[in-house]
């Protein structure tokens, strides 16, 4: 069997650790897992041509999945959510699901849960950990004073950048306004979503991202490196992050730890984004049976539990016992747990409007005083894409 996927470096160690037990479990299999650096790409095209060279493809997109299961381009994946009633994340199941039909089946949940931060950094120059912006800046300035780069962003990568913007715009206006920019209830140009841009505008503008100049061509994963060392103090970034910097050596709670992002609207209810991997199996796919067989095992606590002991990897398969988690991650479980979680928005908008949200907000990063002309492109690509 082949499985399209793009996770690499250590996650696709882990991922391919895993399916070597599967296979000595079932000697008959051999699968080969091929990192796919363009999947949307490359799943688009082989599904066009009718006959795809995967059986299960690895996809974080609900948006692009329920498309893809209304052009009946997928298999209906009842079957494996009906043999775990009950125990998947069910804030998983519904991205995925029209009508009655499941066409994937989350193998994987993650979260951005807040600001990760040097803890010796904050130790060092005796900085409070921020718990309002007006902190945030606080501490943004004491870092610049002493050379620190404040916070970092990744945003060469230009995905990250619409994460920050997220943890923004819910602490200015609560799950309720995520979820009506992401389904595009109100507009770019609406209010409170143009005050999350200034917030983001000032930030920028005061230095807390260091020099924009150098913030603009920060690759995401070198951020993690230099967040370790300290060169940075902050980095708003997914769960994965714990895992990257636990194999560079540094200990969660010791040298590192996690903080929500701080207050904006203390009126705004808090929420966590959090989201997934799903598994998919094409129509035509050369192994249908085998496939299904490995979809429903992917889907459950066996595999789950082998990935979360790697760490770096959240269980959406209830059955995974929390003693498998270590500190950091059981944090993110319990953040999980205790506040409400919505839907990643831009994973979540029409996927041809994805990008460009990506490419707006690195123009905010490149010019933060030009925000309201890019909320309002923003909002006329909106209207293209959402019909209205």
């Amino acid at each position: 069997m082949v499985v399209y996927g793009q996770w690499g470096g250590v996650e696709g160690e882990n991922f391919q650790n895993a399916l070597k037990v599967y296979e000595q479990e079932h000697p008959n299999v051999k699968i080969k897992y091929v990192i796919q650096s363009k999947l949307r790409d490359a799943v688009l095209t082989e599904l066009a041509t009718g006959s795809p060279g995967f059986d299960i493809a690895i996809l974080p997109w609900p948006a692009l999945i329920t498309e893809l299961g209304q052009k009946n381009q997928l298999e209906p994946m009842n079957s494996v959510v009906d043999s775990y009633k009950g125990d998947i994340m069910e804030n998983l199941l519904q991205p995925v699901k029209v009508g009655d039909t499941y066409y994937a089946v989350p193998i994987k949940a993650w979260a951005k849960p807040g600001i990760w931060y040097n803890v010796h950094d904050f130790e060092k120059y005796n900085v409070k950990l921020p718990e309002t912006l007006d902190d945030l800046k606080a501490a943004c300035k004491v870092f610049e004073q002493n050379g620190i780069q404040p916070m970092a962003s990744g945003a060469a990568d230009k995905w990250p950048l619409s994460d920050i913007f997220e943890a923004v715009l819910i602490r200015v206006g609560g799950p309720q306004l995520h979820n009506d920019l992401m389904t595009h209830k109100v507009k770019w140009t609406d209010p409170q979503v143009l005050e999350a841009f200034k917030v983001l505008s000032d930030l920028l503008k005061e230095g807390c991202y260091g020099d924009p100049k150098v913030a603009i061509g920060e690759k995401w994963e070198v951020q993690v490196t230099r967040l370790g060392q300290g060169e940075v103090a902050m980095y708003f970034m997914g769960n994965w992050i714990n895992l990257m910097l636990q194999n560079q050596g540094y200990k969660p709670g010791t040298d590192y730890d996690l903080i929500p992002f701080p207050v904006i609207n203390p009126n705004a209810d808090f929420a966590i984004v959090a989201g997934g991997d799903w598994v998919i199996i094409p129509k035509g796919a050369p192994h249908k049976e085998a496939a299904f067989e490995l979809a429903k095992w992917l889907a459950g606590p066996e595999y789950q539990k082998i990935m979360v002991e790697q760490k770096g990897y959240l269980a959406p398969n209830l059955e995974v016992p929390k003693s498998a988690y270590d500190p950091v991650d059981a944090k993110i479980i319990d953040m999980m747990a205790k506040y409400t979680v919505v839907p990643d928005l831009d994973d979540n908008a029409p996927s041809g409007f994805q990008p460009i949200i990506w490419d707006k907000l690195f123009e905010l990063w490149a010019n933060p005083d030009n925000y309201q002309q890019i909320a309002q492109e923003l909002e006329q690509y909106a209207e293209q894409y959402y019909g209205s």
